[in-house]
């Protein structure tokens, strides 16, 4: 694994009252993992395979033990836009607010897929 830290880091706003910093580059190798930790200390892994990437841990049951719900979000933005989101669960009511301000909705609850009986 390599870090390319930016000295000064890159600001931009990728959207109207968001904005964002680039901290860097992670350069990682195949089947090298790196944990992305919030600060009550919950985690989210991202893993370098051969093809590409997993982008989190397994949606049902280790995210949800962890204290996240994963969802697919639908943006009508123009062109309209589709995302993939952890939200930690004692954090639903900023995210909800975030839902709400942005105009962006939530097609599916992918940790509530199997609960409800989809294969």
């Amino acid at each position: 694994m390599r870090f390319q830290k930016l000295k000064k880091p890159r600001k931009f706003s990728p959207l109207p009252g968001v904005e964002l910093q680039d901290m860097g580059n992670v350069y990682l190798r195949p089947d090298e993992q790196l944990t992305f930790v919030t600060e009550s200390g919950k985690g989210n892994d991202i893993v370098r395979k051969p093809w590409g990437f997993y982008l989190s841990n397994s949606v049902s049951p280790n995210l949800k033990k962890k204290g996240f719900k994963t969802a697919i979000l639908y943006s009508p933005m123009k062109p309209p836009r589709i995302y993939i989101n952890l939200v930690e669960i004692k954090k639903m009511k900023e995210f909800k607010q975030y839902l709400k301000k942005f105009n962006v909705s939530v097609l599916c609850w992918l940790d509530e897929w199997f609960e409800e009986g989809k294969k």
